[in-house]
């Protein structure tokens, strides 16, 4: 899906802040608070794959998970279909619920292991009220089919399968109610190579039978490039560079291009050549002043240091905040995509 080929926007986030308090003493006041997601706004389209991605601790799980309200925001509005679902009671939000679903990081969490398969997928079609016994089983076993599991399966346990097996439950479990979105929080995370790849084209096949809508959350930048339609990139709460361009070629921020440059790339030649970023994440808790990525950059100035960078159109919707966007001679990134081997390759 290229730019200018987006319909309406499913999702609008506007201005999301998730804030986690932090308590101490005897009477346990507040006394402070780790700034998770602070003050993010972006859309999701109809029918795209959205891939949001960053360094562990950046908020990007806290993100999908504020978005589906299983987190309350602290600020902000999330427009769900043009209807602001923060501000929504349990009622009205439990008949949204039918149209987002999440797969989760970890299949096994996720599955009761006191249930079938055939109860864990039917469990939100029987509290729902949409079907139950004899239908409940066709409509289950439907959903198995769809994801490459048969009618043996109904009755297993989460621990008769492996992960792979797992994830494609899960995944049959999100697909239950016929959601219009779907958050995918690392779904490929703890599978083999080979299963990912069988993962990843599953997903895409559903997304076109289904018509659904992917927030795709992952760190392998791979991964991310064969699914997304988009890529997100977060540091430290903040969204640091927004593209709908190939984000291994068209990186204007330094955290994105250190990010692509620390891609594994099977060939012994271009070996040595990633950047290596200096110091650690600062605190979510303490974050720099201005730009929260200064600290690192070795492109910053007084300028990073003090003023907080607004997210930049850079022409065709590539969104950077970054207050040299377009400046920059981001040389670490020039010489690992010389070679067009590498961008064939990742």
């Amino acid at each position: 899906m290229e730019y200018g080929e987006h319909g309406d926007s499913l999702i609008q986030v506007k201005h999301l802040k998730k804030f986690f308090p932090l308590s101490g003493g005897v009477f346990r006041k507040v006394l402070g608070y780790v700034r998770a997601v602070d003050d993010i706004t972006f859309d999701i389209y109809q029918g795209e794959t959205l891939g949001l991605v960053g360094e562990s601790g950046c908020g990007k799980t806290t993100t999908g998970r504020t978005i589906l309200r299983l987190l309350q925001p602290s600020a902000g509005e999330i427009l769900f279909d043009g209807r602001d679902i923060a501000k929504m009671g349990r009622g009205e939000l439990k008949d949204l619920r039918r149209d987002m679903s999440i797969v989760f990081q970890d299949p096994m969490a996720s599955l009761d292991p006191r249930l079938t398969i055939k109860n864990a997928i039917g469990e939100p079609l029987l509290v729902n009220g949409i079907a139950r016994g004899h239908r409940l089983r066709n409509m289950v076993l439907e959903l198995l089919e769809k994801v490459g599991l048969n009618e043996d399966h109904l009755n297993r346990f989460p621990h008769e399968f492996s992960g792979g097996q797992r994830q494609r439950i899960c995944i049959a479990r999100a697909l239950a109610l016929r959601p219009k979105f779907i958050v995918m929080d690392e779904p490929t995370s703890s599978t083999d190579v080979s299963v990912q790849a069988q993962t990843l084209n599953l997903m895409k096949d559903l997304q076109n039978e289904f018509d659904l809508t992917y927030l795709f959350i992952s760190h392998n930048l791979s991964v991310v490039k064969h699914m997304s339609d988009r890529v997100a990139v977060m540091y430290l709460g903040k969204i640091v560079e927004l593209t709908p361009r190939d984000i291994f070629n068209e990186a204007m921020h330094p955290y994105s291009a250190a990010l692509v440059s620390a891609v594994p790339v099977p060939d012994p030649a271009l070996r040595g050549r990633a950047e290596i970023l200096a110091g650690e994440v600062p605190s979510p808790i303490n974050p720099p002043s201005g730009c929260r990525f200064h600290p690192r950059c070795r492109y910053a100035t007084e300028k990073c240091q003090d003023e907080v960078p607004e997210l930049r159109d850079m022409g065709n919707g590539h969104l950077v905040a970054c207050h040299y966007a377009g400046e920059l001679d981001l040389t670490y990134k020039a010489e690992l995509l010389q070679d067009t081997k590498y961008s064939a390759e990742v």
